[in-house]
């Protein structure tokens, strides 16, 4: 959710930036005179606290969350957290960095972690930070406006609209022209002066340069260009951002489950052994500064012309993954734009011609890392800090074509491993490809065939399993690890393998028309895809198909007559791997589960041959010799080196190709786009560093004043004043047509009901729930049964909105879920209820399904009582499944659950809404060939046995199982 900055009561509006919220307040008198009486407010409680309790700094650490905390425009919550019913065991617990001393246990968490032994990321000196010396700058020189080269900030503001609405220079021209604008002058009169005045601004960004290749093999058809820009460079520019200075990262650690450090934790790239190894092989206090490449061509047309790009993408490991990987961030910055050639010389060497120039390219780029990663660079943060840093490639996201480009591998070979073709069905791994063995092997071919004679070299080459390049561009980078420098990608790995070959095995065993019959008749759930005409006229997929569809698959495809034991035991395995590899944290004991899952998928696999559904071009196969597979090997080793998987996926570098390739070629003229995309890209850049910048200044004064007022107490006292003060100001608010019910977030009402103040008897026959007033009336007994309370009238809603913490990280919300209960209707006879976990017992563990019970939700309602000093109770009406057993149902492993009735007739009970744990979804057990009558209407009510689906989404598969 995109963060926001909400006005004091009772404007409430919301803005994207503190500026903007600045802003709107300078030009609201009422509203400027809220926010000072707020801080005064704020501030005086403050004061009176330490000068009546406070004697001394080690007591400013009091506990002032009343004074900061504010839920009344929130939301309806209820009781005690229900995801601490459902945390997973600690292995699968994100560690967000959090600084202590050696063997101290992380934030209550249970973890024990040690910190590099050679005092690493140490701060040598202290120095204005960038920020800081441009803000001086244009101070001395520009009579301080910080605005400059525009004249004011109300120009500065306009300039910056009317550069991001797309406009053409000539729609610009024609708005400059309108005559309320020729009536406040302004210091540009067109689009392209405009556009001059932006190129003008002095920001500290990265700039982009030219360089023209002459290729080492081979004739270009035309002259080939390299933009780019200096790596060095964009490393000082990620490190001197105020907005990504909390997400740092410094030094290596080595985090554990517990203090015995039997188990260890890997998820970010600083809890990996990789950052570790090179730590110690560097001076003491040094700072290892991880380098990401990240590689994927693209097309900048989508439906005529031939116009590609490949782009280089950058970042560092530095920055924890959940701020690198998000988009808006701006941590991945455009490297390069790797020129795509046509060549003169014969067609069956031009594909190696290529390869031999994207090395080439990247040799050249990447140059100027090789002396700071043996002696060191002197690099500033956001905060002035100076550290010697060594930075490293790390990691080079990329998937598989670009792979085996990357380490001078022949197709269907494995970049990573030594295995050839036909070993890529193995189920063990393979030794890795080490930098030693390539490089063992090149010069082995070389000293056989001279790489001028590109058809020959090709052929001897691909004998000892490389490609036709004879000089990888990493070879004189200081540490490159070829074995670990390719990251296994989920996307084009494990995802793309799922839909060319697992979906299409099981689709044939199946029966096409049988798996659409089956989808259809699926209950449509919020959050989730209804594929309500199959997928048999799925024309195009994405990974959203992709991944909605393996939600369901293995409980859906179940009891189908050609899915046997054995068939159902490896679609469960494969889907185990799947989701296991895209855990965010794991352990030892976590990655023991993932290979023991492929493990299970190799030992089963031949099911698909002997049923005859794998195959190829010409054919049924008797082998699965599929380049993808033997990456799957590759899983394991990476994690324990860098950390989690999902921080590598190409998912990540295909999301910037529209903001930093397919947007720029929009604002071309198609004419030298390449040039043309440079200069758009640095504009923007520049229009980013400048609103950054405005938001630090704000920032810094804000903290000025505040340090001024506080001046007079004690230092410790004023830092903590001042943090808490400025976190309450800026802190994130939900929209306010939700609102609080208690201190517990997770279980959401909207503010205004579906029906409000109306009978239980309408409700009851609305619903079709005929023993409701019963239910709530042994609900009250049981519950309080010395209180003479008398119902006035209930307020019912259709949704429940359900927020828990994720199961890997209690500091994070994982994606919110939205449980419908609507009412029976002539377009629904049934209604559309959807399905929970309810707290049962006290046998609920923190994990697993028992001490809970599965339950359809009816009817979600709160009762007001004639007294009204009885606060008003939320309950909601639940119909109940049979108990699970102890054990999931072999094969499939998911818990089997049934409906519940008294001769014949269903029974519901009334339960508090805080006693709903988590939504779960319910797929029916189909049997041998789904029902003729079923539908999406009536599956849930006229089924009588269900799959409690382990796969419904990532936080129930690590919680329900």
């Amino acid at each position: 959710m995109q963060r926001s900055h909400r006005c004091q009561k009772p404007c409430l509006k919301a803005f994207q930036t503190h500026q903007a919220l600045a802003a709107h307040r300078s030009s609201t008198v009422e509203c400027l005179q809220r926010y000072n009486n707020y801080l005064e407010s704020l501030i005086t409680n403050l004061t009176g606290l330490e000068l009546g309790e406070i004697t001394s700094d080690d007591d400013a650490n009091v506990d002032m969350e009343d004074n900061f905390n504010d839920d009344q425009n929130h939301l309806f919550l209820f009781g005690d957290d229900p995801s601490e019913m459902y945390s997973r065991p600690i292995q699968a617990t994100e560690w967000m960095g959090m600084s202590a001393s050696m063997g101290e246990p992380l934030d209550g968490a249970g973890l024990f972690y040690e910190e590099s032994p050679d005092n690493a990321g140490e701060i040598i000196d202290h120095q204005p930070s960038v920020f800081e010396q441009w803000c001086s700058t244009h101070r001395d020189q520009y009579n301080g406006n910080l605005y400059y080269p525009f004249a004011s900030e109300a120009e500065w503001k306009l300039a910056v609209w009317l550069h991001e609405s797309n406009l053409s220079l000539s729609e610009i021209d024609k708005f400059l022209k309108l005559p309320y604008v020729q009536a406040h002058p302004l210091s540009f009169q067109s689009g392209a002066a405009l556009r001059d005045r932006i190129s003008q601004m002095s920001d500290p960004t990265p700039r982009w340069m030219a360089k023209t290749i002459t290729p080492d093999y081979g004739a270009p058809l035309d002259p080939i260009t390299l933009f780019y820009r200096n790596p060095i460079h964009l490393v000082e520019d990620l490190f001197s951002r105020p907005s990504l200075s909390p997400a740092m990262e410094f030094s290596p650690r080595r985090v554990w489950e517990d203090d015995a450090k039997d188990t260890r934790i890997y998820n970010e790239m600083s809890t990996g052994d990789w950052w570790w190894r090179v730590q110690e092989s560097l001076p003491q206090g040094s700072t290892v500064v991880p380098i990401l490449l990240g590689l994927d061509a693209t097309h900048l047309t989508n439906f005529a012309g031939d116009k590609k790009a490949w782009p280089v993408y950058m970042s560092i490991g530095n920055i924890r993954s959940k701020t690198r990987n998000t988009p808006s961030e701006g941590a991945w910055k455009l490297l390069a734009y790797i020129p795509v050639a046509d060549w003169t010389d014969d067609d069956t060497v031009c594909g190696t011609l290529t390869m031999r120039l994207y090395h080439q390219c990247m040799e050249f780029l990447l140059q100027s890392l090789i002396k700071p990663g043996t002696e060191g660079i002197r690099i500033v943060d956001s905060h002035g800090a100076v550290r010697v840093c060594y930075p490293r490639v790390a990691a080079h996201i990329a998937d598989y074509p670009e792979q085996v480009l990357i380490n001078c591998a022949p197709r269907n070979h494995s970049p990573v491993t030594t295995a050839s073709y036909k070993d890529l069905d193995d189920p063990n791994p393979h030794p890795p490809c080490t930098r030693d063995h390539i490089f063992s092997c090149l010069s082995a071919v070389c000293a056989k065939e001279n790489p001028t004679n590109i058809h020959q070299y090709t052929k001897a080459a691909a004998l000892v399993g490389l490609n036709g390049v004879d000089k990888p561009y990493w070879r004189n980078l200081p540490g490159v690890e070829p074995e670990y420098y390719l990251p296994p990608d989920i996307l084009h790995g494990v995802i793309r393998f799922w839909r060319d070959h697992i979906l299409k095995w099981t689709q044939s065993l199946v029966g096409a028309a049988e798996l659409d019959r089956r989808l259809r008749v699926l209950q449509p759930t919020i959050g989730f895809r209804h594929f309500k005409s199959g997928i048999g006229h799925l024309s195009q997929w994405t990974m959203r198909e992709d991944r909605e569809l393996q939600r369901v698959f293995v409980a859906v495809v179940a009891g189908a007559p050609r899915i046997t034991a054995t068939v159902l035991e490896n679609l469960r395995a494969f889907h185990d791997f799947l989701y296991l590899v895209q855990y965010r944290s794991h352990s030892d004991a976590t990655l023991a589960y993932v290979e023991d899952a492929l493990r299970v998928f190799h030992r089963t696999k031949d099911v698909y041959i002997k049923a005859g559904v794998c195959r190829g071009a010409r054919g049924v196969l008797d082998h699965f010799r599929i380049s993808k597979l033997a990456l799957f090997h590759h899983y394991c080793p990476h994690i324990r080196e860098l950390g989690s998987s999902p921080q590598f996926s190409t998912e990540i570098v295909e999301l910037h190709h529209r903001p930093l390739a397919k947007d720029a070629y929009k604002s071309t003229n198609r004419k030298n786009f390449m040039y043309q995309m440079c200069l758009v890209l640095d504009r923007n850049e520049r229009v980013n560093c400048r609103q950054e910048f405005f938001i630090w200044h704000e920032k810094q004064n804000e903290f000025k004043q505040l340090e001024d007022r506080f001046a007079m107490h004690t230092p410790r006292y004023r830092a903590w004043a001042i943090d808490n003060i400025l976190a309450n100001t800026s802190q994130e608010m939900e929209a306010d047509e939700l609102i609080p019910f208690s201190r517990n977030r997770s279980l959401r009402l909207t503010k205004r009901p579906t029906r409000s103040h109306v009978t239980i008897e309408l409700v009851s026959r609305l619903y079709r729930l005929p023993c409701l007033h019963q239910e709530i009336c042994n609900f009250l007994l049981e519950t309080r049964p010395t209180a003479h309370m008398q119902i006035d009238d209930i307020d019912v809603w259709t949704k429940l909105r359900m927020h828990l913490s994720s199961v890997q990280d209690d500091d994070e919300l994982a994606p919110m879920r939205t449980v419908e209960a609507l009412p029976p209707s002539e377009e629904l006879p049934y209604g559309r209820c959807n399905c929970v976990l309810v707290h049962d017992s006290e046998e609920a563990a923190v994990v697993g399904i028992h001490g809970y019970r599965v339950a359809q939700i009816r009817l979600l309602f709160l009762i007001h009582f004639t007294d009204q000093r009885i606060q008003p109770l939320p309950l909601a009406y639940v119909e109940y499944f049979s108990r699970p057993r102890r054990n999931v149902e072999r094969g499939i492993c998911m818990y089997e659950v049934s409906r519940q009735d008294r001769h014949g007739v269903r029974t519901g009970e009334v339960i508090p809404m805080e006693a709903i744990a988590r939504f779960v979804q319910l797929i029916p057990k189909f049997g041998s060939v789904a029902r003729v009558d079923l539908s999406s209407i009536n599956s849930m009510d006229t089924c009588r046995d269900y799959y409690v689906n382990s796969f419904a989404d990532k936080e129930i598969y690590q919680s329900v199982y």
